[in-house]
């Protein structure tokens, strides 16, 4: 499997993995690229970048892309000043995950990378982990807003699975802190998931946020979202799986979900019944 760069997602060449000096502390690595833009905001990245973990060097590229976005005009070449793009929403998100001083390893990029596309325009992270859905045994990442908790993961035939579940709903939240790890507990009215959180601090942030929230009227919480995209189905172990962007003339696309349908029927997930009906709702699309 081929090792690709941290912020760009570039696979990198054999030269890159020799430099060595472009690792960081988390083991995720920077194409040469990224390492030329990173040393152009800090210098000292050129010898210590291994002291350094993703979500501090993306904090530095978000910080120079804000402060460039705020004084335009200024010219790049040869004054060692680098030209940004304004800060897109993904960028505003990943911003927050700086400020709440998480440690994401380089295995999280491909769910942080889809939270654009999960969350509205007006929700903000107060609380993210990695983690493992012990219910499902499914890795990836839990995060709360001021609205809802959710579990991600984004390595489900490249799809997005998610559990949500909104704050109003949440009857309490435990955790229990061991070595190593931690153990969050969600009691909703529905019933308790538990998830096992890499790091045995990172539970501690979403102890509170019900107590925060218990105040709210109901008319505070966001109303319930229209469907995102092509088809939203229950699958076995209450797991949730959003397929994105499928519009209705768009027949490639559609074509490619009756193959992931295909696929999840052979693998035992969706029934006959299951697969007929999600079935019938795509044909009905082209």
């Amino acid at each position: 499997m081929n090792t690709i760069c941290a912020l760009c997602g570039t696979p990198l060449t054999s030269t890159d993995m020799l430099v060595g000096k472009n690792k960081l502390a988390d083991g995720g690595y920077l194409c040469a690229g990224c390492f030329t833009k990173a040393v152009t905001i800090n210098r000292d990245l050129i010898n210590n970048l291994d002291q350094f973990y993703f979500a501090e060097i993306t904090g530095m590229f978000l910080k120079s892309k804000i402060d460039g976005s705020q004084s335009p005009g200024i010219p790049s070449s040869g004054t060692g000043n680098y030209e940004y793009d304004a800060p897109t929403r993904l960028d505003e998100i990943k911003d927050q995950i700086v400020a709440l001083k998480a440690r994401l390893s380089v295995l999280a990029n491909e769910e942080v990378n889809e939270l654009d596309k999960v969350l509205d325009p007006s929700e903000r992270l107060i609380a993210i982990a990695e983690c493992i859905n012990l219910h499902n045994k499914r890795e990836g990442i839990i995060f709360s807003t001021q609205w809802r908790v959710i579990f991600m993961d984004k390595k489900f035939l490249g799809g997005v699975v998610k559990n949500e579940y909104n704050h109003k709903d949440i009857i309490s939240l435990d955790q229990v802190e061991n070595l190593l790890y931690s153990v969050l507990r969600v009691n909703t009215k529905g019933g308790a998931v538990e998830f096992k959180l890499h790091n045995k601090s990172d539970g501690r942030a979403f102890l509170n946020i019900k107590n925060n929230n218990t105040n709210y009227s109901e008319n505070e919480f966001r109303a319930d979202p229209s469907p995102l995209h092509a088809f939203s189905q229950i699958i076995p172990d209450l797991v949730q799986e959003n397929v994105y962007n499928t519009n209705k003339t768009d027949s490639g696309a559609i074509i490619d979900q009756l193959e992931r349908l295909g696929k999840l029927k052979e693998s035992g997930i969706l029934t006959e019944a299951e697969f007929a009906e999600q079935k019938k709702k795509l044909l009905d699309k082209l």
